[in-house]
């Protein structure tokens, strides 16, 4: 296959075990009680808590030299490198740069020595695609789609492009490549309707549209949120955080996002048995539920994008009863979830039309 992408890979808790190595060898060393988790890593640098000590671990030789190869990583990048031109963009302190260059050619060597990078400014690095886990390097990218890879560290992040595993960033990818194999099929027999859009952009409208005309059944997600006044209960599973986290855990979820703090989550069976009945199934995701929907369903997932504009979204932002820094970060996120209309089968601005034109 043609190489039309260059794609720039993190390596730390991309393709090197990090935070959570070093979790484990805090817990040996300090014998932290309670255990520490990976799940208290919550930002780089120091912030305070007892997390601070990991940053030392960073900057040894013999841990950069031992870091464990994530599961996966390997037949990750080869295969990515059947599709793409491959490069590791990483950022170490300088005397560990041997030692990590070493490493990536002994685990990696379908890609050339020359294809390393080492450096932090990752906006000035030249790839079509970035996947990273820092939202910070995300935020700042200058390639044309950046991509996070979710992790606890980053789950403040809102609005991006982001995946949950290598299956679907190649499942991304692929959608890039050849939009066509992914396009929803009409005759393709009962669908996932994904709703895709900003806040306030009116998805949860549309939705509760198709569930009120018959047209759709509720695929019914787990969220760690309380309910909205007025809200019916049986719109969510609603959870505590820590039952959320113990079902993750488990992998009872075949997708999970992070919005506005909350956690939502939903169950490929729900989805499975409301198509198993001969019906359409509907829910309201962010583009990464829809890229894993797209990776479950092919195209029997339609992504329908929610159009609106600018001014309307932030306004409707602004008119919602949550704190301050909740409405800045969907406001700062706009642009970038306002790009997403492109990776949708379609765009529609209300339920009429989507009843109309598709169902």
């Amino acid at each position: 296959m043609k190489k039309y992408f260059k794609i720039g890979l993190d390596v730390d808790d991309i393709l090197f075990s990090c935070n959570e190595y070093a979790v484990a060898l805090a817990n040996e060393e300090y014998g932290f009680e309670p255990p520490m988790t990976v799940e208290e890593v919550r930002s780089w640098g120091k912030t305070g808590r007892r997390t601070d000590v990991l940053l030392a671990y960073y900057r040894r030789e013999e841990f950069v030299r031992s870091q464990p190869l994530l599961p996966g990583a390997a037949e990750f990048v080869k295969e990515l490198s059947r599709r793409a031109e491959v490069f590791f963009i990483t950022a170490l302190p300088p005397h560990l740069m041997g030692i990590r260059a070493a490493r990536l050619m002994e685990a990696f060597p379908m890609v050339p020595g020359e294809n390393i990078i080492m450096g932090s400014r990752k906006e000035l690095m030249n790839v079509d695609m970035l996947l990273d886990d820092g939202g910070h390097n995300i935020s700042a990218s200058g390639s044309a789609y950046p991509v996070l890879m979710r992790r606890p560290w980053n789950r403040h992040m809102t609005g991006c492009i982001s995946v949950n595993n290598y299956e679907e960033f190649l499942t991304f990818l692929d959608i890039l490549m050849d939009p066509a194999a992914y396009q929803w099929e009409e005759g393709a027999g009962s669908r996932v309707i994904a709703l895709v859009g900003p806040s306030g952009s009116g998805k949860t409208g549309i939705m509760e549209e198709l569930i009120k005309t018959g047209s759709a059944v509720r695929a019914r997600s787990y969220t760690t949120r309380g309910p909205k006044g007025g809200e019916e209960t049986d719109a969510y599973h609603f959870v505590t955080p820590e039952e959320f986290g113990r079902m993750e855990r488990a992998g009872a979820f075949f997708e999970t996002t992070r919005y506005a703090g909350n956690s939502y989550g939903s169950m490929l069976k729900d989805i499975e048995e409301i198509l198993e009945r001969g019906n359409d199934a509907v829910m309201a995701v962010d583009i990464c539920g829809g890229i894993a929907l797209k990776r479950a369903f092919g195209k029997r997932a339609l992504l329908a994008f929610a159009e609106r504009p600018k001014e309307e979204l932030i306004a409707a932002v602004l008119e919602r009863d949550c704190p301050k820094e909740e409405k800045v970060g969907r406001i700062l996120s706009l642009d970038t979830e306002l790009r997403n209309e492109e990776f949708c089968d379609l765009t529609v601005h209300g339920a009429e039309e989507l009843l109309r034109q598709h169902c």
